[in-house]
């Protein structure tokens, strides 16, 4: 069984993470600053434990991943922000989100595409259109559009899939249209 869910976390974690809500409204400065601060701080920890699957880093440090020819990582060295800067950044929230929490999608839409992949090793290309169309399925079901085609991508890293076939799904659930 592929991992799709939440990472484990410890208490200092987890309390961290308590104070951070991934879906502030940013316009109010002085009630994301915090979030931000413990953003900066429980990144590197979980990091330093290795409590972050390799797969879920690989999103935000290799290229293809949604962010054309740039890794995510790069993107934000390009606007100057680096090292441990880039965790305590506004716009690194929504990775430290994925992350601890992997892709933001409804667990049923998780579970089904967790299903069709079953074993990734054995996962080819004529398993690829049978994913997307699930995935377009699935999107229209639960009344999502094309925003969310970069977890979708996410999802199918944490299936296992490589950056080929998530790229594939992603480009696919771009085109859908929530109803």
């Amino acid at each position: 069984m592929n991992d799709i869910g939440t990472i484990e976390m410890t208490v200092e974690e987890k309390t961290l993470v308590d104070v951070i809500d991934f879906g502030a409204d940013f316009r109010d400065r002085d009630a994301v600053l915090p979030m931000l601060a413990a953003a900066g701080k429980v990144t590197p920890m979980l990091l330093a434990r290795g409590a972050i699957p390799e797969r879920r880093q690989q999103c935000f440090t290799q290229p293809g991943w949604g962010a054309g020819r740039k890794s995510r990582l790069e993107v934000f060295e390009g606007n100057g922000t680096r090292g441990a800067e880039i965790f305590s950044h506004g716009n690194f929230l929504k990775f430290l989100r994925f992350f601890i929490h992997g892709a933001e999608l409804p667990l049923a839409v998780k579970v089904a595409m967790r299903d069709q992949v079953d074993n990734p090793q054995w996962f080819t290309s004529g398993d690829r259109e049978p994913l997307r169309k699930l995935g377009r399925q699935l999107a229209r079901a639960h009344c999502l559009d094309g925003s969310s085609a970069d977890e979708f991508m996410y999802l199918c890293a944490d299936l296992g899939l490589d950056v080929d076939d998530a790229d594939s799904v992603r480009r696919a659930i771009k085109d859908v249209r929530a109803r």
